[in-house]
């Protein structure tokens, strides 16, 4: 099955899930079934975290930075979207080009 990211301006992967997981998990110290207070203890943390990023954001208008290969992939997909909405590329080339760019032969 293919997935369908045409037009999709959201995340595309589940790396933040990814990463609050392996947070969650250090939080847990890699304990499996925890007590339950070590549980609500880690829940709170991560309440804290998450609160200190948004009030960042809020107070700057900054978002953490992001990896340049993965800002620079984004800006092509977008630029090959955009020019194959202006029918500048045919399906076959914009496919070719999306396929190229994802590291797919």
């Amino acid at each position: 099955m293919l997935w369908n990211y045409y037009d999709f301006k959201s995340l595309r992967t589940n790396n933040h899930l990814e990463g609050w997981h392996h947070r969650l998990n250090n939080d847990l110290n890699n304990v499996v079934h925890p007590h339950f207070y070590l549980f609500i203890r880690a829940i709170q943390n991560d309440y804290a975290y998450n609160s200190a990023i948004s009030s960042r954001h809020l107070a700057t208008g900054i978002l953490p930075p992001r990896k340049k290969l993965f800002v620079n992939r984004n800006a092509r997909l977008h630029n090959l979207e955009e020019r194959y909405k202006q029918q500048t590329l045919t399906f076959d080339e914009y496919l070719e080009k999306v396929m190229r760019l994802i590291g797919i032969e």
